[in-house]
Order: C-alpha cells, then structure tokens, then sequence
C-alpha cells in the first residue's frame, strides 16, 4: 500500500518537475534493535471510519487486514457441486469454512479478507521500539528504507508516514549517495541516533491517520 502511495507521489513530481527526495540507508533511530510486535498492551484490531482498512497486531506483528467484495450468480451455485447458500452464508468458497453473502437480483455478493503482514513474522519491514507508546516502522524500499510513526493514546493507533521531499535540515546529515527513481533524485541519508531527534520533528509532519481500536 505505502509503496502504491509512493509511486503515484513520485509520478506527479515526475510530470510536474523534478524535486529530490529521500530515503535512509538503515533503519531508524540507527543503532537500535528491532522487534516483531508492540507490547501486549497494545494488541488488538484497529479500524478507521474513513477506510475499510483494519490493522491487526499481535504477538507476530502488524497486519492490514481488507475486504475485497466478489460476486457469483445464482446459476453457478445451482450447477455447481461444491458450492452451497445456507441462509445468508456462501459455503465452498473458502474450505472448511463459510463467508457472509448477500443475495442482490441474480448474484450472490460476498467478501474474501486479505492479509499483508507490514511488520513481523515473514516482513522485510523493520519494526523498532522508541518507548511504550511509540514505535517506528522502516518499510523496506528495494535497498533502503523509509520511516513511519505509530503511536499508541487513549485506546487508539495513530501513524504518520514520512515526509520524503529533500529538506534543507538534511544538508546537516551525512548524505551516502544520491540514486535516480522515476525521474527523481533520491539522497540517500545516513543519520546517526544523536540526530534522530530533531529529524523526528522535521520528517514526521503529514497527516495523521487515526485508527480505534475495537
């Protein structure tokens, strides 16, 4: 998903002009160990009333669970000898389990759940532990990485992704290279932990996606 958001940024600033932006060659803070999940305290679902998006954390990690909606007529389930409608619920489409469906004209709707692990068991992200209520998740961009904020409060989740547009407070870090991507110029930065605090500040300012735990 934060890849797909990614290249639609990068795309614009392709088309409209050149703008360099940034990406970091370890994980941050630097220096510090990851882990597979947040503490237990925070585990559970966490939904947002403005996407069909729910986060799910446990002890093997973060994952985003969705809703993909399918359809199938009234026809293939009569001529079909797996597939079976018992009240309101589709059997056959998943083994050993049924899914809810809902019966519109001559097609039955239902919806499959997907999963994407984002940080744990089998990602390539690395997640890291700032304190109890905050963490941070470095997703893996082919070499090198880019930052997002999660934070715990009040029994809701809040992440921000990274700004990744080339600021002038970069010229301060030690800069690694400079790689092209899509017609864009990326600085490949290599921050020490003594600077992740006023980078912090300065890297984290996009919106804030709320999400409430169930």
């Amino acid at each position: 998903m934060k890849k797909v958001l990614l290249l639609f940024t990068l795309l614009v600033q392709f088309f409209g002009f050149s703008q360099k932006t940034v990406q970091f060659s370890d994980p941050l803070p630097f220096g510090s160990s990851s882990q597979l999940s947040t503490d237990k305290i925070h585990f559970g679902k966490y939904k947002s009333s403005d996407s069909q998006v729910t986060y799910v954390i446990d002890e093997k990690g973060i994952s985003i669970v969705t809703l993909a909606i399918a359809s199938i007529t009234r026809e293939q389930v009569r001529e079909s000898s797996k597939l079976q409608v018992r009240g309101n619920y589709l059997l056959g489409i998943k083994v050993n389990d049924s899914v809810p469906c809902v019966l519109e004209g001559e097609n039955y709707y239902y919806g499959i759940e997907s999963k994407l692990m984002i940080a744990g068991e089998g990602s390539t992200n690395t997640f890291i532990k700032i304190n109890t209520n905050k963490y941070v998740i470095n997703f893996h961009e082919g070499s090198y990485f880019e930052p997002s904020i999660v934070t715990f409060a009040g029994g809701k989740m809040t992440i921000v992704h990274s700004e990744l547009n080339y600021q002038p407070l970069f010229q301060s870090i030690l800069q690694v290279n400079t790689i092209t991507r899509y017609g864009s110029e990326v600085a490949i930065l290599a921050p020490t932990f003594e600077q992740w605090e006023r980078l912090e500040v300065s890297l984290f300012t996009g919106k804030k996606l709320i999400y409430t735990k169930e």
